[in-house]
C-alpha cells in the first residue's frame, strides 16, 4: 500500500472515530447509582488499592461488598473487572464487563474493558467487536486511546493501533505513555526510523526516561539508533 493511501486511510479512521464518538456523547447519560457513605468509602478504598497495586485482593474484597449491596453499580462492575484482569481471571472479568456494558451502553471504557477481558479469555471476535464499539464512544481521553492502541496491537491490527496512538499523542503531548506506545507501534510495523524520531521528540521535550526505553521489551531494540544517540548511546 502506498504511503499516501495509507495516510488517507488512517486519517479517515481517526475522523470516523471522533465523529461517531461525538454523536454518542450527545446521548443522555445513564443515571448514576447513589452509594451510602459506607459503600462509597469501600469503593474508593478498593479503587485506591487497585491503582496502587499494593493489595489487589483487598480491592477485590471491598468492591465485592459494593456490588453485593448494589448489583447495578456500573462503576463498581468496571472496577471489579479490572481487578479480576490483574488477578488473571479473564472469564470472571468478562461477566462484570458484560454487565457494565449492559448498564451503560454509552460507556466507552466499559467496552474497552470488555475487549481486554474477551481477548485474554480467547474470545477474539468479541474482542474485535468490542474494540470497535469502544473506539466509537471514546473521544478525548489520551489514556483510553493508549489502551485502544495497545489492544489493537494485541489483536494484530497495526494500522488501527497507529491511528489510536496518534490521537493519544495529539491529545496528550506531555503524556509519556503516548510517546512510548506510538514508538512501539511504529517499530512493530517495521518503521524503525519513525519510532526513533517519536522517542527523540519525547526525550528532547524531557517527557521520557531513557531507562524506560532501555528496559522496554520492544523499545530497547532502538538503543543506539542515530536519532537517539544523544540520549541512548550503545
Amino acid at each position: 500500500m502506498k504511503p499516501s493511501v495509507r495516510a488517507l486511510l488512517l486519517l479517515s479512521l481517526v475522523c470516523l472515530t471522533v465523529d461517531t464518538a461525538l454523536a454518542r456523547q450527545a446521548r443522555p447519560l445513564t443515571r448514576r447509582i447513589v452509594r451510602s457513605p459506607q459503600l462509597s468509602m469501600q469503593y474508593h478504598r478498593a479503587e485506591a488499592a487497585w491503582k496502587s497495586g499494593s493489595s489487589v485482593l483487598e480491592a477485590k474484597a471491598r468492591v465485592d461488598r459494593v456490588i453485593k449491596a448494589l448489583p447495578q453499580d456500573q462503576e463498581a462492575r468496571k472496577l471489579r473487572a479490572k481487578v479480576l484482569l490483574v488477578l488473571n481471571r479473564p472469564k470472571a472479568a468478562l461477566l462484570d464487563a458484560r454487565e457494565a456494558v449492559r448498564l451503560n451502553p454509552d460507556d466507552g471504557e466499559a467496552y474497552l474493558i470488555l475487549c481486554e477481558a474477551a481477548r485474554r479469555g480467547g474470545e477474539i471476535e468479541l474482542a474485535r467487536k468490542s474494540l470497535d464499539q469502544a473506539a466509537e464512544r471514546i473521544i478525548d481521553e489520551s489514556q483510553l486511546h493508549i489502551r485502544l492502541s495497545w489492544n489493537a496491537v494485541e489483536l494484530k491490527e497495526y494500522d488501527r493501533a497507529e491511528a489510536y496512538a496518534r490521537i493519544a499523542l495529539a491529545q496528550g503531548p506531555e503524556e509519556a505513555a503516548a510517546y512510548y506506545q506510538m514508538a512501539r507501534v511504529f517499530f512493530l510495523k517495521g518503521q524503525t526510523d519513525d519510532a526513533a524520531i517519536v522517542l527523540a521528540r519525547g526525550l528532547k521535550a524531557e517527557v521520557l526516561d531513557p531507562k524506560v526505553i532501555r528496559t522496554d521489551n520492544v523499545l530497547r531494540h532502538l538503543v543506539g539508533h542515530p536519532a537517539l544517540g544523544k540520549w541512548l548511546p550503545r
